[in-house]
């Protein structure tokens, strides 16, 4: 494990050597190097930054790819495929699809294409009418709660395919709350999360959420509700082979990089997802559906953190206007 932490530092340091004066918030610079950590891909910054520029000129004049969610996109681009050029088109193409049947413009959308284009469906379209069906569903049952920064995970549930979906969904959010988790849209997503795990009996990911919480307890980061998706995401291991001091272990590396001293949350986040990550590298984990459904919610969690991140850009800069 300390080698992953090594080459997320080491992917971190690049990135600010050759972008701190492009990028000002941090926890940009911090989700980049984790995609290319958690998608065991070497990093190229130049390369990296070219694919940005390209992205950029392809872009429409107010598409919020000009803004700093061009050098996520582009990471993602990056790791997913041989020939990330080629495929710049094709996301905008399936973008458009989504915004043909009424999801709204912006980060989230183009998030949700990139998982959708990574997922190399045959059927795009297809697969966006089920989202767009799963997400009016969420709609219907938490109408203050959902909003476009559900798209993400409702093209992953659609990708997925699961029948009665909001029926499950409804159901983790309902029991999770009677047993003390907060109601709200994190609540929500970590429901979400939990409705991809089909093989595993409703009571079972329950109670290993609960668990898993309590375990949070003990910990220095303690519980909050910003952390329940990562809650969601380890409940989703068998319970063998969860273990709280591993990702203790993980967070504290992090937290005495100066660097990243006051990124508490991001920091939480990171040590999760690169402890989910190995586990699915686990011969005995990969072998099973297991492995494809939490490689998918690494990429949902990824970009929830990259549309929270532009989101908090966007309004501090409309501020300082």
């Amino acid at each position: 494990m300390k080698n992953n932490i090594e080459q997320y530092v080491q992917a971190y340091q690049d990135l600010q050597h050759h972008m701190k004066w492009k990028v000002t918030d941090k926890r940009i610079l911090m989700t980049i190097a984790s995609i290319y950590v958690l998608n065991q891909k070497p990093l190229q910054v130049e390369r990296l930054l070219d694919l940005s520029d390209t992205i950029k000129q392809k872009a429409s004049l107010f598409s919020s790819l000009r803004s700093n969610t061009r050098f996520t996109t582009a990471a993602m681009l990056d790791v997913k495929f041989e020939n990330p050029e080629a495929n710049i088109q094709k996301l905008m193409d399936i973008y458009d699809l989504f915004r043909e049947v009424k999801f709204g413009s912006g980060t989230f959308t183009y998030i949700a294409a990139s998982i959708l284009l990574a997922s190399d469906a045959e059927e795009p379209m297809e697969t966006v009418n089920k989202a767009k069906v799963i997400y009016d569903g969420m709609k219907k049952e938490h109408a203050f709660l959902t909003s476009s920064n559900d798209y993400p995970l409702a093209t992953l549930l659609a990708i997925e395919d699961q029948p009665d979906i909001i029926y499950h969904i409804e159901r983790f959010y309902e029991e999770l709350a009677k047993n003390g988790f907060r109601k709200g849209n994190d609540l929500q997503f970590l429901s979400h999360i939990l409705a991809l795990g089909t093989d595993v009996e409703t009571n079972v990911l329950i109670n290993r959420a609960m668990y898993i919480k309590d375990s949070f307890q003990h910990t220095p980061f303690k519980v909050k509700s910003l952390y329940y998706p990562i809650i969601g995401m380890l409940a989703l291991l068998p319970q063998n082979e969860y273990s709280i001091d591993q990702i203790v272990s993980m967070y504290e590396e992090l937290i005495q990089q100066k660097e990243f001293k006051w990124q508490k949350d991001m920091n939480v986040m990171i040590a999760a997802s690169i402890f989910v990550n190995e586990k699915i590298g686990n011969s005995q984990l990969a072998e099973a559906s297991l492995s494809t459904i939490l490689e998918a919610i690494l990429q949902a969690q990824q970009a929830v953190m990259i549309a929270t991140i532009a989101a908090a850009t966007a309004s501090s800069s409309n501020n300082g206007n």
